[in-house]
């Protein structure tokens, strides 16, 4: 699995590069770092994008409410945009908070309520 999410986030990594922006893959994003930081921190000098990355099969995906308050933490505080960019059976969505579903324990996103990767970088 830590693969499969490694690669998937590499693979954004360089769909952001293509289309204009400068972008870098933080390893060790999830693995209980002093300063929490996104999968992914992108920008092009306009727009900085702070992005954590989860892969699923199914068309729905949780986050936990503490994930979700650490991204925008780090995002407020490096003047970004909290994106959560998850590939449903290698289809990419990207959800803001306000797209995200609250849930007893958390967050959910629902494919249907994601946004295509060109309405993220602004084409």
């Amino acid at each position: 699995m830590y693969n499969r999410g490694r690669n998937s986030e590499t693979s954004l990594v360089k769909k952001l590069w293509e289309n204009g922006y400068g972008a870098l893959r933080m390893p060790g994003s999830g693995r209980g770092q002093t300063y929490p930081h996104p999968d992914i921190i992108a920008g092009n000098g306009k727009k900085y994008l702070g992005i954590e990355v989860k892969i699923r099969t199914e068309e729905r995906c949780y986050f936990k409410e503490e994930e979700v308050e650490k991204l925008v933490e780090f995002c407020k505080a490096f003047g970004a945009i909290p994106y959560f960019a998850v590939r449903f059976v290698r289809r990419w969505r990207f959800f803001k908070v306000e797209d995200l579903e609250k849930t007893p324990s958390g967050y959910k996103a629902s494919f249907e309520k994601g946004h295509e990767f060109s309405e993220v970088i602004g084409e």
